[in-house]
């Protein structure tokens, strides 16, 4: 079924980063690009390779209440099914099973829904007003 209303984080995200934006990783060593926005999904195109990645809307809109009431959370990116509990990846890994943790961290930083404290670990927290 298509989506017919654009959700609060899916309406900021489309508003801060355009389809072919090239972002860094949170540790800045690697880059991605947001390749398209979808109905139901934002497309990343992530690695060398450039991997076409779909990321369901309904994920990225439950991530403020994921983080609501908590201080940093780890992003915790595990490139494995298996993630560490509590963190950014174990929620994404709830709709996908691709490590995108750190990439949508930096999609909802540049729409100013979380601010990441790139220290490692890297972590995130919540803006206010969300």
């Amino acid at each position: 079924m298509i989506s017919t209303v654009t959700g609060r984080v899916e309406a900021a995200v489309r508003t801060a980063v355009s389809p072919g934006d090239l972002l860094a990783t949170p540790s800045g060593r690697g880059h991605f690009t947001v390749a398209c926005y979808g109905p139901d999904e934002l497309v990343l195109l992530l690695g060398a390779k450039e991997a076409r990645t779909p990321v369901p809307w309904r994920a990225l809109e439950e991530i403020p209440d994921f983080l609501r009431g908590r201080d940093w959370v780890p992003i915790g990116t595990a490139y494995t099914t298996d993630s560490r509990e509590g963190s950014l990846d174990a929620h994404l890994k709830g709709f996908l099973k691709t490590a995108t943790a750190g990439w949508i961290a930096v999609v909802l930083e540049n729409a100013a829904v979380l601010a990441i404290d790139r220290s490692r670990p890297a972590r995130i927290k919540l803006r206010p007003g969300w």
